[in-house]
């Protein structure tokens, strides 16, 4: 009995290593300023924003491995100080793959940012999405999903 308990144990773990995030030293990779080039909403239910909302279009932000925040302050006031990016070992949330697309990001890279202090974006977990030609996704606020683009 204690063997199927240690062996269970042992594929309990093993799973949970897996499951987990896979850290890097993603945090420079993103370093850099950024501008939104495009907005995706989900095409099922009412939005409050549309497809390339002029209320986010053009807004630029700044990432460094001491901040993460917009150039101009928004009314969400969000700021993230000392963020940590980790690559995550699972793909983009079904929820958001019909945006990702819309994007031109079918299969992204996903990350988590996680701060040292203050806040960004909704909810309690933040992602990020990393494209092809190094170009980003962002969730953002009433169910926008922000394409960002170095600048």
């Amino acid at each position: 009995m204690r063997l199927f308990f240690l062996a269970t144990a042992a594929i309990v773990v093993s799973c949970a290593a897996l499951a987990t995030a896979q850290p890097t030293n993603a945090t420079m990779a993103f370093a850099g300023h950024w501008q939104v080039t495009r907005v995706a909403v989900s095409d099922d239910g009412v939005q409050a924003l549309s497809d390339n909302d002029p209320s986010l279009m053009g807004k630029k932000l700044a990432f460094s491995r001491v901040r993460l925040a917009w150039d101009q302050q928004t009314v969400t006031h969000d700021s993230c100080l000392n963020p940590r990016i980790t690559r995550l070992a699972t793909s983009a949330p079904a929820a958001l793959r019909s945006q990702l697309r819309k994007l031109g990001l079918p299969r992204p890279t996903s990350f988590s940012i996680r701060c040292q202090s203050g806040s960004w974006g909704p909810g309690g977990s933040a992602m990020i999405f990393r494209g092809a030609g190094g170009v980003l996704a962002m969730p953002w606020y009433d169910g926008g999903l922000l394409k960002l683009t170095r600048r």
